[in-house]
């Protein structure tokens, strides 16, 4: 068991010191010359401060020699010597120490915003099925905790804590000069302090971590207090101080157990800071009477003081640096632990070659699939194909796995089982981002950017050229120009109320500038989910009369609950219970008189009964 905790606190070490590492690497590469300029102060900032130290205890004894011996002239120029240097040291030290927290500030902030990119770059790489799992969220949520300024701060702490150690060492053997028996004094002053420090910062970050999920339930009552996502609702069915009420019980819960450990931790370490200025000025009163006694001079009594007032300034500093150092080593580790995210999904060393061509091929074959974490497949031995300039459409209630499927053919996941192949190859040895801009797609769920109407259908494809002409020729398509051009500043128009003069559209118009979006990309086939479910009829029927056009003749599936938009597809696949259970022409199932003919059956007789 012993040789158990042994290799257990060496792993510990060994990682702690992983983590030091990697620390400073990245706060060398983030700046490199405000880490060397921030070293360069703190070392003229230590050598500065014990020269004064020691020009202070030479001028005291001057002083009291002037005083036994007034007659003697040239111990008063002594005196004045003494006095200018001290100044000009005290001078120095005060603007290297100046320089050294601003070259800290500096650097702090260019470490901050490195890591910060490092988490974005992270966030935007990572698998959906990260961002659809609660471990995502809660990593994420420590992430954030522990913020992008640790790394800085441990910067930071360690230049601080090794100018402390220097200095500290520095004045331990000064007061061995003076009396040797006082050195303990220090360790009694220091040690204690530290070690509740560190005791309680491990006792608090174990309570945090434990509280993650909760301080994430209490974030999201705040949103849906404060969005403007669900203003409307709250309102009229007066959820406001319901959810007001359990708010305040969780953060009461956070609070009360937060409060239990501070104040424990405050008891502990006033009863330390008791107890070592009992020490202080015993030592002081020991040292005084030997002062009297005419075993010290006044200028070593001076020197302590100012020492030990130093010495306990430092001490104070260095715990508090040696347990923010623990507690930033603690937190880092929530922090690595985010940006050592890696794929799931698995990305080939050498991808198989795309041949561009406007004859694309999709095949799903033998396609099963169960979300990462659980066992029910949502899509079960699925075949179905998309054949080149061909319209598909597929159809079935909601909750059939649909969506599911869209994910799988962007390879967003991939299949459990069987596999989904583009012209022969199998998506899973393509490289998956030149594989992704085979799609344009449009999600029931599409993204509302808080950004100029121009920007977002250009975000359909950032990366492409000539968006002056592109954008609009993508929105007369989607059937949103003509609103777009009644816009105070058309395409220059702000989108959404989150900043300043900006503007909130109708659904059905956000649902154009989407369909706009995913028109903007110059892809092999367009899968739209649902894009006319906001729309009004006329404009469905206006949209989709001359389809193929719109989309330049290239490939399409279209999920859809509207007869109108059935119709149109050159072949139609009927899902249900995450199961292709019928395919054909709209003609061919209609005759089958199956699942399709009775959806099909059930709206046709509301547009009869209209039309009656």
């Amino acid at each position: 068991m012993g040789g158990f905790n042994y290799m257990a606190m060496i792993n510990k070490l060994f990682a702690s010191f992983l983590s030091l590492m990697r620390i400073l690497s990245i706060s060398w590469k983030s700046s490199r010359k405000w880490t060397l300029l921030s070293t360069f102060f703190i070392a003229i900032e230590i050598m500065s401060g014990l020269g004064v130290l020691y020009l202070i205890k030479q001028m005291v004894d001057v002083v009291t020699s002037v005083l036994a011996e007034p007659e003697a002239a040239e111990n008063v120029g002594s005196v004045l010597y003494y006095v200018v240097l001290t100044g000009l040291g005290t001078l120095v030290y005060v603007i290297s120490r100046a320089l050294a927290g601003y070259s800290r500030e500096a650097q702090g902030i260019m470490v901050a915003d490195y890591v910060e990119n490092i988490v974005q770059k992270t966030a935007i790489s990572v698998d959906l099925a990260f961002y659809e799992s609660p471990l995502y969220h809660d990593t994420l949520e420590r992430a954030r905790q522990s913020g992008s300024h640790r790394p800085a701060q441990v910067a930071s702490n360690l230049m601080l804590l090794g100018k402390n150690i220097v200095m500290l060492t520095a004045i331990i053997v000064l007061l061995g000069t003076i009396n040797w028996r006082l050195l303990p004094i220090i360790l009694f002053a220091i040690v204690p302090a530290l070690i509740a420090r560190i005791y309680f910062t491990r006792i608090l970050y174990d309570w945090q971590r434990r509280r993650t999920q909760m301080e994430r339930r209490a974030g999201y009552l705040d949103w849906l207090m404060t969005s403007d996502i669900h203003a409307k609702e709250l309102r009229l069915n007066q959820l406001g101080d319901f959810l007001r009420h359990k708010y305040k019980r969780i953060r009461d819960e956070i609070r009360g157990e937060k409060l239990a450990i501070t104040r424990k931790r405050t008891i502990v370490e006033s009863a330390v800071a008791v107890a070592a200025s009992v020490i202080f000025f015993t030592s002081l009163g020991y040292l005084a009477w030997n002062t009297a006694q005419g075993q010290n001079s006044v200028g070593d009594l001076v020197l302590f003081l100012l020492i030990f007032q130093r010495a306990q300034t430092m001490g104070q500093e260095l715990v508090q640096q040696l347990s923010k150092l623990y507690e930033d080593h603690l937190y880092m580790g929530m922090l690595f632990e985010f940006m050592d995210m890696q794929h799931t999904l698995p990305r080939p060393s050498q991808p198989e070659k795309i041949i561009p061509s406007n004859k694309v091929n999709l095949k799903l074959e033998n396609v099963s699939f169960a979300y990462p974490g659980t066992h029910k497949d949502v899509i079960k031995n699925v075949n179905m194909e998309i054949k080149p300039g061909q319209i598909v459409a597929l159809v079935g209630a909601n909750g059939s796995g649909k969506t599911s499927l869209i994910k799988l053919m962007t390879r967003l996941y991939d299949p459990t089982e069987g596999s989904v192949k583009i012209n022969g190859i199998n998506a899973q040895d393509c490289d998956i981002d030149e594989y992704r801009q085979l799609f344009s797609v449009i999600f029931q769920d599409y993204s509302h950017y808080a950004e100029s109407v121009h920007e977002n259908i250009r975000f359909g494809h950032i990366n492409g050229t000539d968006a002056e002409h592109t954008v609009p020729r993508a929105a007369e398509n989607a059937g949103a120009a003509t609103f777009i051009e009644e816009l105070d500043n058309k395409y220059d128009t702000l989108l959404t109320r989150l900043f300043d003069n900006g503007k909130e559209l109708s659904v059905g118009q956000w649902q154009k500038i989407a369909l706009a979006r995913a028109f903007m990309l110059k892809s092999n086939i367009v899968i739209l989910d649902e894009p006319t479910s906001a729309m009004d009829p006329v404009a469905e029927s206006e949209l989709f009369e001359n389809f193929r056009e719109r989309i330049n003749h290239r490939s399409a599936l279209v999920i859809s609950h509207r007869l109108s938009t059935i119709r149109l597809a050159d072949y139609i696949y009927v899902m249900d219970d995450g199961e292709i259970k019928e395919s054909g022409t709209h003609e061919s199932l209609f005759e089958k008189k199956g699942i399709y003919h009775d959806i099909f059956s059930r709206q046709a007789k509301y547009y009869q009964h209209d039309l009656s």
